[in-house]
């Protein structure tokens, strides 16, 4: 017969502080059951302290780790006295107490772990209460809150530990572990409340035994990510780079390990060894990296199969990178030699670029022939020599330099060599190209696989009618044939934007990464046939691929919108997809999400908008939710990564409905819309933005149009600026970032002046005052009514601070709701780990307070000064 547990929920209310308080009673709880433990040996011996081992020196002692445990109803216990127990529902009594373990008197120490799982709807702070006669520890979501480590001796004495918590939306482990001494005679037993006021109400929190939970920050940020993934020459291995943070440090480390391609073995861990660059050999299962100690880098080999490791270059300063060429017989490196007066009190700014730290350094090439040993410089002079590429047949290196040229966007001029390994001549390929490009050899090598913008090669790639400037951010792919010195550009009519290109040996393919729309995908490019062909990878959005150049085998990793990242296997004999890396599974086991749904529109100009919307995970078409709506507006769509700033599944767990729009101008489009970017600066976007967001809002009666938010980054950052100077529709709004006068990050930004060589082709503060003034949001701040947060690093040297900083003195002279928050040491990115995770709890404290009018969490961050 299956036993009914039967449970009470007590609230108690009582005023305090001329606020009403009520304590809610958690009456459910997993527990472990009594676990039998010891004292150690010669326990009663004094220590070089003089002190004995105490029952609180057993509770503290760390039996089992709880940092990565969550226990679920008839999850195994293991103990190795009493073997496999399981996780079993306990429930109080009508005092609130439950009871671990047999109340007989134990005649040795005994533990017991009890669990549950608090879920707030929002973001509460509380108090929480522990009482028990015994000695026990409170842990919350891994972390050490309480300890009591008293005994009492009588009934109507118990202790306590109390602890002020703040707890965020979404699921959240309570563990208490209890000792109980032996020899003692009172009832083992364990009461826990949450105290919690005004305006929060005891419905705010769900106490139950479930660990499912919404997606969280710690969720995005911890645990193992994979960071590439890169198939052995014949595809029998394969190389995996990972990355973890280590909380509650900013710390972070990164490593690779060697695996066996068919059943993921480890063959070689380089974890903690210093090791980074890693490369496969051209041809053989030969890994090849560096290490660098006190500075100087040296270069290792290992051959995955012998086992056998060689240093091939010993201790070398300002080492910059490394390639073999194909025959495996030369090393072909570059060494930085660092620029003088980098470092003046009174430093002479020689141009643009040299506002930047590192640009007065220079890399050139070197030359190691592995069996003798002997080194040969390569290049020299005042700029920098890029290798590029190695010819198949390992007598050519592809060289490239760029010198500027500020009389002509984009402001510098690209020169490609073929340089003769064996003599140094060099045969120049291209002069004083304006428009750069990328370039690899084909297998054969008498043809150059190339990427650039549309202009690229005389504007062999442009599409676009002769009155529309292309957008040169919308990558093309072409074949130069080197001895006709002619070009082909076979992506012109393709609409995806080519992120890289890869022409593949043993097939003679070309394969592509490319951004489609709002996914990444890879193309498979039959070069006889001149044909696309899309490949089912069976994700939305691949960050990166490697091919095993003599293998059938394609290596890439990516995501869903709605699922973490792993990294696949692709077999080119049949375009089968198998998982070789999944290690986030264990991280997001419990995750609920909700549903992701494509919404487009047609603008009134005619322009297709596409978007997509993020359901909150218990998503009831009956409720009116807040909505976010984000952009970015600029260049690029928005991917359907599953991380990055700004993690719409997360914002959707906390009960928004977010909705992404992808406004004209973007790549991954066609030329015919991603032109529309080129001096735009957000004249038909803004439009775009309120006129989709209009018509989202009508067409889906569960949003509440009275409370929507609008959020950008960067040039996206910008649009949030200028929308809120344009419409009120928006509740509040967030700029990351963002530019508030065009003409200041033009000049001022290190690459502003070069973006606007393509963003702002041919129009300058001097002849262009529509864009620089008109479109500038500082100029229009007296049309701004919608509360805005700016937040930005205060070290950003891409869009500085002070576009931020700009704008908000103008909205404070005009006393209009306004916050600024300054990042502390943080660049265009915030990056560092604890810094991330403020930033990010200030953005959810922004929209939790205007568009649910629950001001707490941003008030908690920032209280009111007297000042």
């Amino acid at each position: 017969m299956n036993r009914i547990a039967v449970y009470l929920l007590f609230i108690i209310i009582f005023p305090t502080g001329g606020l009403t308080a009520e304590k809610l009673v958690i009456s459910q709880w997993l527990s472990s059951g009594a676990q039998q433990v010891n004292y150690p040996a010669f326990h009663t011996h004094e220590n070089t302290q003089g002190e004995s081992f105490s029952d609180r020196d057993l509770l503290v002692f760390e039996h089992l780790s709880l940092k990565d445990i969550f226990p679920e109803q008839d999850m195994p216990f293991l103990w190795p006295t009493n073997g496999s127990q399981t996780w079993t529902p306990v429930y109080s009594d009508s005092n609130g107490y439950v009871f671990p373990g047999n109340q007989e008197t134990p005649l040795y120490p005994q533990v017991a772990y009890l669990a549950t799982y608090i879920t707030p709807n929002r973001w509460i702070s509380a108090q929480l209460e522990i009482k028990s006669p015994y000695l026990l520890e409170a842990w919350l979501n891994g972390t050490k809150i309480g300890t009591k480590g008293s005994v009492e001796t009588e009934e109507n004495t118990i202790g306590k530990v109390t602890q002020e918590l703040t707890l965020t939306q979404g699921t959240h482990l309570l563990i208490i572990k209890t000792l109980r001494p032996p020899d003692e005679g009172l009832e083992w037993k364990v009461m826990a409340n949450l105290e919690v006021k005004e305006p929060f109400r005891p419905d705010n929190i769900h106490l139950g035994l479930s660990p499912k939970n919404i997606k969280n920050i710690n969720h995005l940020l911890d645990g193992i990510k994979i960071s590439s993934i890169s198939p052995s020459p014949d595809g029998t291995y394969y190389a995996v780079q990972y990355s973890q943070t280590l909380p509650p440090s900013n710390q972070s480390e990164s490593w690779t390990e060697v695996k066996r391609s068919h059943d993921g073995s480890v063959i070689h861990s380089y974890r903690h060894s210093r090791a980074s660059r890693f490369s496969w050999l051209p041809k053989s299962n030969v890994i090849s990296f560096t290490t660098t100690q006190d500075g100087k880098t040296s270069l290792h080999w290992h051959h995955m199969e012998t086992g056998e490791q060689r240093i091939i270059i010993k201790k070398i300063e300002n080492f910059r990178s490394f390639r073999w060429t194909p025959d495996e017989k030369v090393v072909i490196y570059a060494i930085r030699e660092e620029g003088s007066g980098t470092d003046l009190t009174m430093r002479q700014v020689i141009n643009m670029s040299d506002r930047q730290p590192q640009w007065r350094h220079r890399d050139f090439l070197f030359k190691l022939d592995v069996a003798s040993g002997i080194r040969t410089r390569l290049t020299y002079g005042n700029v920098t020599t890029s290798l590029q590429d190695i010819s198949p047949d390992s007598q050519y290196l592809l060289i490239s330099q760029s010198r500027p040229d500020y009389q002509e966007r984009p402001y510098s001029k690209q020169h490609l060599y073929l340089m003769n390994i064996m003599t140094l001549a060099v045969d120049t390929i291209l002069a004083n190209e304006r428009w750069s490009i990328n370039a690899s050899f084909s297998p054969d090598g008498t043809k150059l696989l190339a990427t650039g913008g549309p202009n690229a090669f005389g504007g062999a790639g442009i599409t676009t009618p002769d009155h529309i400037i292309p957008n040169n951010y919308d990558t093309q792919a072409y074949i130069f044939d080197l001895e006709k010195r002619s070009v082909t550009c076979f992506t012109r009519d393709f609409n995806p934007a080519v992120s890289s290109a890869y022409w593949h040996p043993a097939t003679s393919q070309i394969f592509l990464l490319a951004v489609d729309e709002d996914y990444r995908r890879i193309y498979r490019y039959d070069i006889r046939r001149e044909q696309f062909s899309l490949i089912d990878t069976g994700i939305d959005f691949v960050s990166g691929m490697n091919a095993s150049d003599h293998g059938q085998v394609l290596a890439f990793w990516g995501n869903q919108a709605n699922d973490h990242s792993k990294a696949f296997n692709l077999d080119l004999r049949n375009n089968r997809v198998s998982i070789l890396e999944d290690t986030e599974s264990q991280t997001y086991r419990h995750v609920r999400f909700g549903d992701v749904h494509d919404w487009d529109f047609t603008a009134s100009s005619g322009v297709h908008i596409k978007g997509r919307y993020y359901l909150p995970p218990d998503f009831d078409p009956e409720n009116n939710y807040p909505v976010i709506v984000y952009y970015y507006g600029g260049t690029t769509p928005v991917g359907r990564t599953f991380g990055g700033r700004y993690p719409f599944n997360i914002w959707a767990g906390h009960g928004y409905v977010v909705y992404v729009l992808q406004p004209s101008g973007a790549i991954g489009f066609g030329q015919s819309f991603s032109a529309a970017h080129v001096n735009n600066w957000g004249i038909t976007v803004a439009d775009e933005i309120i006129e989709g967001t209009q018509m989202f809002l009508e067409a889906h009666p569960f949003t509440n149009p009275k409370k929507v938010g609008c959020a950008g980054a960067s040039y996206g950052g910008f649009m949030t600026m200028l929308l809120t100077t344009r419409t009120d529709i928006f509740a509040a709004a967030i700029s990351h970032a963002g530019i508030s006068s065009i003409s200041s990050y033009w000049g001022e930004g290190y690459w502003g002046y070069a973006y606007s060589a393509l963003a702002t082709a041919d129009s300058f503060p001097w002849n262009n005052q529509d864009i620089y003034i008109g479109q500038s949001p500082l100029f229009h701040a007296d049309k701004v009514t919608t509360p805005l947060l700016l937040i930005t690093g205060d070290s950003d040297t891409n869009v500085p601070p002070g576009e931020s900083i700009q704008m908000f003195t103008a909205l404070k002279l005009l006393d209009r709701p306004v916050e600024l928050v300054l990042v502390k040491g943080e660049d265009h990115h915030i990056l560092t780990y604890n810094k991330r995770i403020q930033w990010h709890n200030a953005i959810m404290g922004w929209w939790d307070k205007y568009l649910k009018d629950e001001p707490e969490w941003w008030e908690d961050q920032f209280p009111a000064k007297n000042y």
